[in-house]
C-alpha cells in the first residue's frame, strides 16, 4: 500500500455513487507482487499545478463488504512469485562468497550491487544458482517517454542509475556460464535498468558466441524493444534462443506517441518481431498495459492483430505500466469508452488462444 501525496482520494458510498473521501482522508493505491495483474486505477482528484506521482503501477484498492481490504488485480501467473529469490536468507552470504572467488569479475561486482542496492530479482538470482540472470551491458537507450511513465520498470527492480561500465564479452559469458552451469535456467539482456541491447549489437553477439563455447545448457534470452531488425537477426544467428519485444501499444500512432522513439518507427519493431519468427526463435510479445488505455477498442483489436503474428506455443507476457496514471492517458487521448480489464482478458484468451498469456517471460529451455 501506498501513499498517493496531493491527491484527494475518492470512493463509492453504499448507493454506488463517486464522493470525495473527505478531509483527513487520502488517496492511496496498491502495488503488486509479481505474478499479478493490475484490472483497475486508483480513484483520485490530481492537481495539475502539482508534481506529477512517481511511476510506478498503482492498483485500485476498496474494501468489501466486510471492510476488508482489497485490490483490484487477478492472479495472472500463479507461479511467477516462485522464481523471487530476493528475499532468500542466505542470500547476502552467497553474493560475499561469490564475490571472493571472482574478485576481478566486475560484471558480479554490478550483479551484487544490484542485488543488495536495488533489490533487482534478475541479479539475485545470479547468486542463488537459479532460474534467471540479468546481464548488464551498459546499453543506450533509444526511447525518450514523457517523464510521467517508464517502460523498463518490470517490477524486478526500481534503480537510480545505469550499470557503471560496459562489460566485455569474456565477462559476460564468464558470469553466464556460471550460472547455467550452476543450476540457472535462463541468462538475460535488456533487464531493468538497461537501455536497449541491440545498440551494443556486436558485444552482445561477441557475448552469445562466447557463452556457447563454455556452454551449450540453459536458454540465452533478449528483452528489447525491436528497434533493430539486422541486430536482431545478427543475435539470432549468433545462438539467441528467445526474445521478449516490449510495446505499450500495437498502434503505431499511440506507440510513438509514448514511446517516442528515437531513430526507429513502430514499422521496425513488426520487422523485428517477424525476424525473430523467422529466426525460429522463441518470442514473446510483452506489453505494458494500462487501464483505460490497453482496453480501449481499437487498441485492443491492434494487439489481436500483433498477437495473430506470433506463431502457435509463443507468450504473450503482460505487465503492467508504471505512471503517474491520470497524466498518461492523457498522453494518447481517445473518445473512445474503454471495454473493461476483464474484458480485454476475456478477448485475448478467446482471439490469441494460440498464445501462452502469463506474467514474466518462460524462454525455452535448452537442454
Amino acid at each position: 500500500m501506498v501513499h498517493l501525496p496531493g491527491r484527494t482520494g475518492i470512493g463509492l458510498d453504499r448507493a454506488g455513487r463517486a464522493r470525495e473521501l473527505g478531509q483527513g482522508r487520502f488517496g492511496v493505491a496498491a502495488i503488486l507482487p509479481i505474478g499479478y495483474f493490475r484490472m483497475g486505477l486508483p480513484a483520485y482528484i490530481d492537481d495539475l499545478g502539482g508534481q506529477p506521482l512517481r511511476p510506478r503501477a498503482y492498483a485500485a484498492v476498496g474494501a468489501d463488504p466486510s471492510g476488508q481490504l482489497v485490490v483490484s488485480a487477478v492472479a495472472l501467473d500463479a507461479e511467477a512469485g516462485a522464481i523471487d529469490g530476493r528475499s532468500a536468507p542466505d542470500l547476502a552470504a552467497r553474493i560475499t562468497a561469490t564475490q571472493r572467488e571472482h574478485p576481478s569479475n566486475r560484471l558480479l561486482r554490478q550483479l551484487a550491487r544490484c542485488a543488495k542496492d536495488y533489490r533487482c530479482r534478475a541479479a539475485a538470482n545470479a547468486f542463488l544458482g537459479r532460474h534467471d540472470c540479468a546481464l548488464p551491458v551498459a546499453a543506450p537507450r533509444n526511447e525518450r517517454p514523457p517523464e510521467v511513465l517508464v517502460l523498463h520498470d518490470d517490477a524486478d527492480a526500481s534503480p537510480t542509475e545505469p550499470a557503471a561500465f560496459r562489460p566485455s564479452p569474456d565477462e559476460i559469458a564468464d558470469a553466464a556460464s556460471r550460472h547455467l552451469q550452476g543450476g540457472g535456467s535462463v541468462v538475460a539482456f535488456g533487464r531493468a535498468c538497461e537501455g536497449e541491447p541491440l545498440l551494443v549489437v556486436r558485444v552482445v553477439e561477441e557475448a552469445i558466441l562466447a557463452i556457447r563455447e563454455r556452454t551449450r545448457l540453459g536458454s540465452i534470452h533478449l528483452e528489447t524493444n525491436g528497434s533493430s531488425p539486422v541486430a536482431l537477426r545478427r543475435l539470432c544467428d549468433a545462438g539467441l534462443d528467445s526474445v521478449a519485444v516490449r510495446v505499450v501499444s500495437a498502434r503505431a500512432e499511440t506507440y510513438e506517441a509514448i514511446h517516442r522513439p528515437d531513430g526507429f518507427r513502430f514499422a521496425d519493431v513488426r520487422a523485428s518481431i517477424a525476424h525473430a519468427i523467422a529466426g525460429k526463435v522463441s518470442v514473446a510479445l510483452r506489453v505494458l498495459a494500462l487501464p483505460g488505455l490497453t482496453d480501449r477498442p481499437r487498441e485492443l483489436d491492434a494487439l489481436v492483430g500483433l498477437a495473430g503474428d506470433l506463431p502457435a506455443g509463443g507468450t504473450l507476457v503482460l505487465c503492467d505500466l508504471s505512471a503517474d496514471p491520470q497524466r498518461a492517458l492523457r498522453i494518447a487521448p481517445s473518445a473512445e469508452t474503454p471495454l473493461g480489464m476483464g474484458r480485454m482478458l476475456d478477448r485475448l484468451r478467446t482471439d490469441a488462444a494460440h498464445l501462452r498469456i502469463v506474467a514474466l517471460p518462460r524462454p525455452l529451455v535448452r537442454l
